[in-house]
């Protein structure tokens, strides 16, 4: 008989899955009793709900990362967008000021990124691979020659928005995966599981590059990363 922990786990991906916490659908994806699905959504805290929102899913999937700590598992299950913003939730409850899908954009040069995260007078680029094979090789190496560029336009804005001057930032740039050596090359390469700890190093501690050390003229603020748009002239 699998343990409570595996019983949960296989319960609550097949609730990210399918986005229901019916009984019945549960049950039959699982191959699980619908007495025992019950008995699971109960210790998740889902059971009783007629509606699952996004945001619910993620707080659920939060709180099994935070007892459990089985960040490859859970995230099998996840879209990309729900991997995204579980990594952008797991960013707001370290503490930092999280934003999702920021474009930068200085002349005809433009870049996405996924997340950018702010403490402090650091900032952290972030690029989600929801890989379910390993991102290692040349595979990775291609990915974080690419963050490095949208890194790269990313402090070329804001110099233009901010200007030189005596304070000192911060820029990490991140590409993390579900399965993923710790690397550094271009950019920190870290798996899911690792993603806090490499959070919790203070930046003055860490390689640079890939870490960029940047004087601007003024202490950013979340204010100034809240826009989905940031656009300067060439």
């Amino acid at each position: 008989m699998p343990t409570l922990n595996v019983i949960d786990l296989r319960v609550l991906k097949a609730v990210l899955k399918l986005n229901t916490n019916n009984l019945s659908t549960i049950s039959l994806e699982t191959q699980l009793a619908e007495g025992v699905v019950r008995e699971a959504l109960q210790r998740i805290g889902l059971e009783g709900e007629s509606r699952l929102s996004r945001d619910r899913m993620i707080e659920v999937a939060v709180g099994w990362l935070e007892r459990s700590r089985s960040f490859e598992e859970v995230s099998k299950s996840l879209t990309w967008d729900l991997f995204e913003t579980l990594i952008a939730r797991i960013l707001d409850a370290a503490g930092l000021y999280a934003k999702r899908n920021v474009a930068i954009t200085i002349g005809r040069r433009r870049a996405q990124l996924d997340i950018i995260a702010l403490r402090d007078y650091t900032v952290y680029l972030l690029e989600c691979k929801r890989w379910m094979r390993g991102l290692s090789g040349s595979l990775a190496l291609t990915e974080a020659k690419k963050l490095r560029e949208r890194a790269e336009l990313f402090c070329q804005a804001l110099l233009k928005l901010h200007g030189h001057g005596p304070v000192t930032h911060y820029v990490v740039p991140i590409l993390v995966s579900p399965y993923a050596s710790p690397t550094i090359s271009n950019v920190f390469i870290t798996p899911f599981r690792s993603l806090i700890s490499l959070l919790s190093e203070h930046p003055a501690t860490l390689p640079s590059p890939p870490t960029t050390i940047l004087q601007l003229g003024r202490r950013l603020s979340p204010q100034h990363l809240k826009p989905s748009r940031i656009k300067v002239g060439p």
